[in-house]
């Protein structure tokens, strides 16, 4: 099932950038999705919670994520397959709606899947210690990786 959830998560930023309805971006998370920006560079912009719980939670998160911004955009640099989770690599650019001030945010977000569905996001700040994925025979090595760095 791997390169299927590296799939679903290249078509959640594909939904991103081409503003899909609420109910086509929700219908590939689990019911219970959790959404942890608790390490994310951006978490700041938000105030509390960190952690965003069910579709009802992500509604939350993207309507104040995106009223942070004038304009924001993510730009995916990688997607890794490690099994039932999928790495990705980006960089968010965007101005701030308050500050007006442009920012480039490049950071490492953790997919987890239960079948099918992504049932949690943890998104961190981009880890300078962490070695590149080609460095590694296979994408499990890159996960246990990705977690001894605080992904």
């Amino acid at each position: 099932m791997s390169q299927e959830n590296v799939e679903v998560v290249r078509l959640a930023y594909d939904y991103v950038r081409t503003g899909q309805d609420t109910a086509t971006v929700l219908a590939i998370y689990d019911l219970g999705v959790e959404w942890d920006i608790s390490q994310a560079p951006a978490r700041h912009l938000l105030g509390e919670p960190h952690v965003f719980r069910g579709h009802d939670g992500l509604k939350k998160f993207f309507r104040a994520w995106y009223e942070a911004w004038d304009v924001v955009k993510p730009d995916l640099e990688e997607l890794i397959d490690a099994g039932d989770q999928v790495i990705a690599i980006e960089t968010t650019r965007g101005r701030g709606r308050a500050s007006g001030l442009s920012v480039e945010l490049p950071h490492v977000s953790v997919w987890t899947f239960e079948g099918a569905r992504s049932s949690r996001f943890n998104g961190s700040r981009r880890a300078t210690r962490l070695a590149k994925p080609s460095s590694y025979p296979d994408a499990s090595g890159f996960a246990r990786a990705a977690t001894s760095v605080g992904l």
